[in-house]
């Protein structure tokens, strides 16, 4: 050993400069004994262990150094696998620990999934004597020499002599660079005794391993390129693509390990809308020739605790998305027949927009502060048509849809007709507003189109883009659906009663099959839909299939709720200036979904009104009172989403703590109320509200009976494993818990036999790490420890093993625990089972709920100054003093300007009205429409007396604008929505026109406006609000001697003394009378248009309307000379018409 040393020294005083990495791995022969002191000194043995222990056989000397053999036999392995490969991959090797192994096997770590940190004092273990030399051990002397060849060696074939120089430079590639040594000992310090069983956690490091290396090869230019045209799949790999072919619409979000991953093009796309890295690779899932020189898929990851907040953002963001989870553990694994194959992974979960249950804030939480618009309902809506019929003007198709809410419950549907504008199925697409398309088969080109005008952009109506997807329809599609429906109602009657021949089931069916054609089509594709994400079950509830076309709701077509402003503001289309922001002073989110419908579809039926209208003022009279203030008190209580939890609930998907929460929330509530066994007993004067008091009660029991099951403390933790109380665990639950006590108790008793072994009296387990369990032995006792016992770690004075019997009982309480999860799992999904048996109890609870909570906002509404409770009559009339318009009075700084009107079928049934532009005729017209709603939707209206009939609908024809896509100008669709008015309006409508024929020319514009103004009042007799700059309609009122026509205009006050500076001040007061002028150039003026151009246009102005005057005077003049000479009664009439003009 002295030589040894001497040798070294010398050789570092004569070479000062630090050698490389990649000498050190140089062969060296030794040369002759007289030359070198090596050779004379005595044979020594290279210890086989870090650890200093005796040599037990000659059998042990001969073998190699364990370290170096493992490394050499990796490299040559990687070797022949691929020449140019960068980056070794981890190689998995087992090792048994047994009595017979050699003392190198104590260090083998025990089987878990990772291994664990490294200790920072644990240098002592590798500070080894350095081994004596010997013939066996000589030639891997580290030195910076060149090779020789030794004398007494049989010169080698020059084949072996290239092969063993390949091998060599392969292992200096590897191993020759800093840290090598102590990368090999990080990556293969963990020996487990089966290859599959560290997969949870071996994946992981692997995949961030090959991410690293991605990017190390990315940096250099990728300079390592594989020779063979890319590299073997993985098992994983294997996985990837086989579902990835099955799904090749969903970006797949796989689990792997620690964390969730994306490959491939799934990754750039979650790298981009996510903001995390993207390791580049493969993109394609095709082996393309273009992608030949790369050997792993392009990856990207998250932490498995950010799921579902990273899952939202891309379903928010318009995806398709599938979760692909692990189905078994590594302790089950262990013990499993398939413990050598990789991890069994499926895809467990499929999200969209409209399917996204699976967290209680669902995807409002990341919506509602956007800035694109108001909110989508989350409707599902699947549609089919016909082939049109007609063509032109005359086209007609068949529409059927059915529309889906899986986060409530809710199903609409309709079948109908519609003409080439299709403002009918625009009409049901605003109202219902969903943010998914399902359409089944080809349709028209102006459907096709209207749907991707109203999906395609962010800032569309809905305020977010909606998805759609299409399916195929077959010519047999109808008698398929039908089959398909039936069998599906037919399984879960079965499944539900036992007997097909139950009438409460056969009600279902029957009520199914009475819907038309298309509807049944659209259901059924709907129902094939919602099978792949597992939400089939929601049209179990056929109690809440509504027809959409149902005649006991006032209609508002799409133009109406656009113009009117019923849902968002025609500015940016959000919900603030709306009818429905006005109105809405909810306190529950499932209230505010019910009162957006109720703002939506106002009541025909007088008698549902007038109740609902009452409930309203015994709210608002009694605001004060206890009986109220105990209502608002109970709903600032409620603060989860019932409606949408009870949904998740019934599929299954929400968490303890959240069932916990809904369960605690209706106990609340039915309490507060649970004196009320009859409607009688509520206390309130209003049938409506005893009605929906006396249903809060009625699922108290059920609620204790449940709760009576669960640990309240440990469901608020969601804790799997305490979550039932004692006695109502399952068996499978129990047992397992038993099993993991017996173990910790075997654990426990194991402590003696260890002691006895260390011949100490006694040994206590610590945890280090994260790893329990240990026996902890001072390094000056290491000798009595044996060796099967395995080293996990160790500092300079202590090392930590953990004993044979301690792995095996570390083994089974793992797959006890894993088995209890199951467990604990399996039962808490028939709780929630059998809490979705009492759906339908439960969902009456909570509409009955939102129905007190809209009310009690229709209230709050009414109890601001300036509202009235309106008189609802039978006779057609609009009878309104001193109304206001309800959104602009609370927008605007100043006071708002109120007037009247009065429409009637049997007096005016319509008023022609005329003013300056800016003079507030548009807000006078769709003030009047606003009242009418509000009114008939059951709340008070802004006015000092309002006395309404009940309207039927309420149509509009306001605003310019093109209809590019069908290849419509604006006057086209004018007059399109002016003929759908025309044809849908009855005397019950209240019909809007504005500006109607200003798209073409003044002589055809006025014939026009002047003749459906005629048909309108003569012969539909509806009534109608008709806005317009021809003066010259003026004149019609004189045909109607009844005054069904009355000429209005909106007041104003002229002043200025020059004529091209007139000044108007506008009075927003309507008035009797015809307004002669518009004064646009009064807006010019306040659009500050520059005044040289308005100095120009009064100018013209004053000589044109010189010019019109000197016509109208020849006119009058020649009209004059007739009479005279002739007499006759018709030169009279035109005499009039003349001077009215003037």
């Amino acid at each position: 050993m002295a030589s040894f040393i001497t040798s070294s020294q010398s050789a570092s005083q004569q070479n000062k400069k630090q050698q490389s990495i990649s000498s050190f791995f140089t062969s060296k022969t030794p040369s002759a004994p007289k030359s070198t002191p090596l050779a004379s000194s005595p044979p020594h043995v290279a210890p086989a262990n870090i650890i200093d222990r005796p040599v037990e056989s000659d059998k042990e000397e001969s073998q190699p150094n364990e370290t170096f053999r493992n490394a050499l036999k990796r490299a040559r392995s990687d070797a022949n696998a691929d020449d140019d490969l960068v980056k070794p991959k981890r190689q998995r090797q087992t090792r048994r620990v047994d009595s017979e192994s050699p003392p190198a096997s104590r260090d083998a770590s025990p089987v878990e999934d990772q291994s664990p940190p490294r200790d920072p004092e644990a240098e002592d273990d590798t500070r080894a004597p350095k081994p004596r030399s010997t013939d066996r051990t000589s030639k891997y002397i580290f030195s910076s020499s060149p090779v020789q060849l030794e004398n007494n060696v049989e010169s080698e074939s020059q084949d072996v002599r290239r092969e063993k120089e390949r091998l060599h430079q392969k292992f200096v590639k590897r191993l020759g660079r800093p840290d090598s040594i102590a990368e090999i000992k990080r990556k293969h310090n963990v020996l487990t005794d089966d290859a599959a069983e560290g997969e949870n956690a071996g994946d992981d490091e692997e995949a961030e391993e090959e991410e690293v290396a991605a990017a190390k090869s990315t940096a250099k230019g990728k300079k390592s390129t594989s020779k063979k045209g890319g590299s073997k799949l993985t098992p994983m790999e294997k996985q990837l693509l086989e579902l990835k072919r099955q799904h090749m619409d969903t970006i797949l979000v796989i689990e792997v390990g620690y964390k969730f991953r994306f490959f491939g093009e799934d990754a750039r796309i979650a790298a981009k809308e996510l903001g995390i890295v993207c390791i580049p690779g493969k993109y394609r899932y095709d082996e393309h020739p273009s992608e030949a020189h790369i050997d792993r898929f392009a990856g990207a990851s998250f932490p498995v605790h950010r799921l579902h907040v990273h899952v939202k953002r891309l379903v928010t963001a318009g995806h398709k998305v599938g979760v692909v989870r692990q189905l078994e553990t590594a302790a089950l694994k262990a013990v499993g027949d398939n413990r050598n194959a990789p991890f069994v992974r499926k895809l467990t979960n499929l999200y969209t927009k409209a399917t996204y249950l699976d967290d209680a804030e669902g995807l409002e939480g990341i919506t509602a502060g956007s800035d694109h618009g108001a909110l989508a309902t989350g409707y599902l809506l699947c549609l089919t048509e016909t082939n049109a019929k007609g063509w032109g003007t005359d086209e007609k198709v068949q529409v059927g849809i059915v529309a889906v809410q899986p986060a409530t419950g809710d199903i609409i549907y309709d079948d109908f007709e519609d003409g080439f504008m299709r403002s009918e199925i625009e009409t049901r697409l605003l109202h219902i507003a969903p943010c998914e398309f399902v359409v089944v088969g080809d349709v028209s080109k102006a459907t096709d189109k209207l749907i991707q005008h109203l999906s395609g952009s962010k800032r569309n109506v809905f305020g977010d883009q909606a998805r759609v997807e299409r399916v195929e329809k077959p010519k047999t599609m109808a008698a398929q659906a039908y089959s398909h429906i039936s069998n599906f109602y037919a399984d879960k009657m079965k499944a539900t009663n036992g007997d097909a021949t139950n009438s409460g089931a056969s009600h279902i069916l029957d009520r199914v099959h009475q819907l038309s054609e298309h509807v049944t089509i659209c259901l059924s594709a709907m129902i094939t839909h919602l099978s792949e994400y597992g939400l089939e079950h929601i049209f179990d509830l056929t109690k809440y299939f509504q027809p959409f076309s149902a005649r006991s709701h006032m209609l508002l077509n799409g133009n109406t709720l656009s113009s009117l402003e019923i849902y968002q503001n025609q500015t940016d289309h959000t919900a603030k200036g709306s009818l429905f922001w006005t109105l809405d002073r909810t306190k529950t989110r499932f209230g505010q979904r019910l009162l957006r419908k109720w703002v939506g579809r106002p009541l025909l039926n007088r008698a549902q009104l007038q109740e609902r209208i009452a409930a309203v003022e015994e709210l608002r009279d009694g605001e004060r009172t206890m009986a109220v203030d105990k209502l608002k008190n109970l709903l600032r209580l409620v603060k989860t989403d019932l409606e949408k939890s009870l949904v998740r609930i019934y599929f299954a998907k929400c968490s303890r703590s959240e069932l916990l929460g809904v369960l605690q929330t209706m106990q609340r509530i039915s309490n507060e109320y649970a004196h009320v066994t009859s409607p009688e007993k509520a206390g309130f004067a209003s049938s409506a509200l005893n009605q929906a008091i006396a249903d809060l009660p009625q699922i108290s029991e059920d609620v204790i009976n449940i709760l009576e099951r669960i640990n309240a403390s440990s469901a608020t933790d969601d804790d799997k494993y305490n979550f039932f109380r004692e006695e109502y665990e399952t068996e499978d639950i129990t047992d397992h818990k038993l099993g993991i006590v017996s173990v910790e108790h075997d654990l426990n008793e194991h402590r003696k036999v260890a002691a006895e072994k260390l011949k100490v009296s006694k040994v206590d387990y610590v945890k280090v790490a994260g790893i329990e369990f240990l026996i902890e032995v001072d390094n000056s006792r290491i000798k009595n420890v044996p060796a099967s016992w395995a080293k996990i770690s160790g500092t300079k004075k202590v090392s930590r093993f953990h004993t044979p019997e301690v792995i095996r009982l570390l083994r089974e309480r793992d797959q006890h625990k894993e088995a209890l999860s199951a467990a604990c799992d399996s039962a808490f999904k028939e709780l929630l089972k059998e809490i979705g048996g009492k759906y339908q109890i439960f969902r009456d609870c909570i509409q009955s709920l939102a129905t007190l909570d809209c009310l009690l906002s229709l209230a709050e509404i009414s109890s601001q100054p300036g509202y009235v409770k309106p008189e609802f009559t039978d006779d057609i009339c609009i009878e309104v003093s001193e109304g206001r318009h309800p959104m602009v009075e609370q927008l605007l700084l100043d006071a708002y300007v109120p007037n009247d009107i009065s429409l009637s079928t049997d007096a005016t049934r319509a008023l022609l009205i005329t003013g300056p532009n800016m003079g507030g005729k548009s807000s006078y017209v769709r003030q009047v429409a606003l009242i009418s709603i509000m009114g008939q939707m059951g709340s008070y209206v802004p006015a000092s007396s309002a006395k309404l009939g009940m309207l039927d609908a309420v149509f509009t024809r306001m605003g310019a604008f093109d209809n590019m896509m069908a290849g419509e100008s604006t006057f086209m669709v004018e007059l399109s929505e002016t003929a759908d008015i025309l044809k849908q309006a009855t005397p019950r409508s209240l019909v809007i026109l504005d500006e109607l024929g200003r798209g073409t020319s003044t002589h055809d514009g006025v014939a026009i406006a002047q003749a459906v103004l005629d048909y309108m009042v003569r012969d539909i007799k509806a009534l109608t609000l008709f806005i317009t700059h021809y003066q010259s309609l003026a004149k019609l009122a004189d045909a109607f001697p009844q005054h069904e026509l009355k000429n209005v205009h909106m007041r104003f006050e002229e002043t200025g003394d020059d004529a091209k500076k007139d000044q108007v001040t506008f009075l927003y007061e309507i008035g009797e009378g015809v307004a002669h002028r518009s004064y646009g150039l009064n807006v010019a003026r306040l659009a500050n248009v520059p005044d040289s151009v308005l100095d120009v246009a009064a100018v013209k102005s004053r000589e044109l309307e010189e010019e019109m005057m000197a016509r109208r005077m020849a006119s009058l003049s020649r009209i004059l000379t007739q009479l005279v000479e002739n007499g006759e009664e018709r030169e009279l009439e035109l005499l009039k018409d003349n001077a009215e003009l003037l």
